[in-house]
């Protein structure tokens, strides 16, 4: 009664069945499809927000190098005038030093010249030694130069004169002629 075909061959219920499989794949590809589709629209609205945040981020560092670039340029000019500035206060110092150099000439001691000139005790003392009442340095100086002037001249100088005569034993090997910047003529 309810038989619609007498007898299906086996053909047709396998083409059927066929059929019915790759209507069944199709929708399953189908779904499949759409879910991708959706998930890929989403990945790409994730990605959008982010390229939006990034520009928004890259515009704002944009900024920030334009206002700190305005900054170095206003330093630099500030420096450029400040250097030019510069010598004119390297000279107090100087002064201080000079007015130092004068009155430990004239017999100052290292506290008077902390107290008058602000310079630090080294220097002070350094100051009293160079300057100082004896000036030893000057002294010392002197006989330098007159030392090279009389080697020049061929006469003996005043400090060979007041040394006394050494012994022929303590008196060392004499020293041979060597080629100039050989090590020899270091060690020699």
């Amino acid at each position: 009664m309810f038989e619609i075909l007498p007898n299906p061959s086996l053909d047709i219920v396998l083409i059927a069945a066929r059929a019915l499989l790759l209507i069944g794949a199709m929708c399953v590809f189908a779904l499949a499809f759409i879910r991708w589709r959706r998930a890929d629209e989403q990945n790409t609205l994730r990605l959008q927000q982010q390229f939006e945040r990034a520009f928004s981020e890259l515009r704002s560092l944009h900024e920030t190098v334009s206002v700190m670039s305005a900054r170095i340029e206003s330093m630099s000019e500030k420096a450029e005038v400040g250097a030019r500035l510069a010598p004119a206060s390297v000279t107090a110092p100087q002064r201080g030093y000079d007015m130092a150099a004068r009155l430990a000439r004239n017999g100052a001691d290292a506290e008077e010249l902390i107290a008058n000139c602000g310079i630090t005790r080294h220097e002070a003392e350094l100051l009293v030694r160079l300057h100082g009442a004896n000036r030893g340095g000057e002294v010392a100086i002197g006989r330098l130069k007159q030392q090279a002037q009389e080697s020049r001249s061929g006469a003996p100088s005043a400090m060979a004169q007041e040394l006394p005569p050494t012994s022929a034993a303590a008196s060392p090997a004499p020293v041979t002629a060597r080629k100039r910047g050989s090590l020899l003529s270091v060690v020699g």
